[in-house]
Formats: C-alpha cells, sequence, structure tokens
C-alpha cells in the first residue's frame, strides 16, 4: 500500500511540469491568436475580432473557448471580459479574467 502511495506521489509530482508546460504553451498560443484575430493592430479586440479569437483559442483547446463557441455565447464571454464596458477587449482585460 505504501508503494502505491509513493509511486501515486511520484507521478503527480512529474506530471506538474508537464501541466505547467501546458499552461505555457496555452498562454503563447492565446497570445498569437489574439494578435491574428486583431484585424487592424490596435491592440484592442471588437466584438467580431473577439468571436475570431474565440474560435481560434477553439480550435487550440485553450480555456473555456470550445464551451463559449459551442453554446454560441460570445457576447456573454465578452461581456465578462469587458470589465469597463466600452465596446473593446485588451490584452489586459484578458489578462486579469483569468486571473493573471
Amino acid at each position: 500500500m505504501r508503494f502505491l502511495t509513493i509511486t501515486a506521489l511520484s507521478i503527480s509530482l512529474l506530471a506538474a511540469p508537464a501541466l505547467a508546460l501546458d499552461k505555457e504553451a496555452d498562454r503563447r498560443a492565446a497570445q498569437q491568436n489574439f494578435k491574428q484575430s486583431d484585424a487592424n493592430s490596435d491592440g484592442k479586440l471588437t466584438k467580431a475580432e473577439f468571436r475570431i479569437f474565440i474560435d481560434a483559442n477553439a480550435a487550440d483547446d485553450i480555456g473555456r473557448a470550445s464551451m463559449v463557441k459551442r453554446f454560441g455565447a460570445y457576447d456573454t464571454a465578452f461581456g465578462r471580459v469587458d470589465k469597463n464596458r466600452d465596446g473593446i477587449v485588451t490584452g489586459q482585460e484578458l489578462a486579469a479574467s483569468q486571473g493573471k
């Protein structure tokens, strides 16, 4: 029994760095998706650009983007991220919505 506990702990410790790498890879992919979705390169996403961003993130299986796309909840997601209600989403607002 003790061997199983130690083995399980060892496996979980080995998996932790892989999970961190996945999160870092997702972060980089999301940043790239943001840049590609920002059609006018102003560093902000309109609702139309945000929809493209969500679709790109869904294709890359990042965060909850697949769920937003599946349910067509683009406006709801946009409203949650656009904290100052100015009709655009900045990189800072996206980061804040992810708790970063």
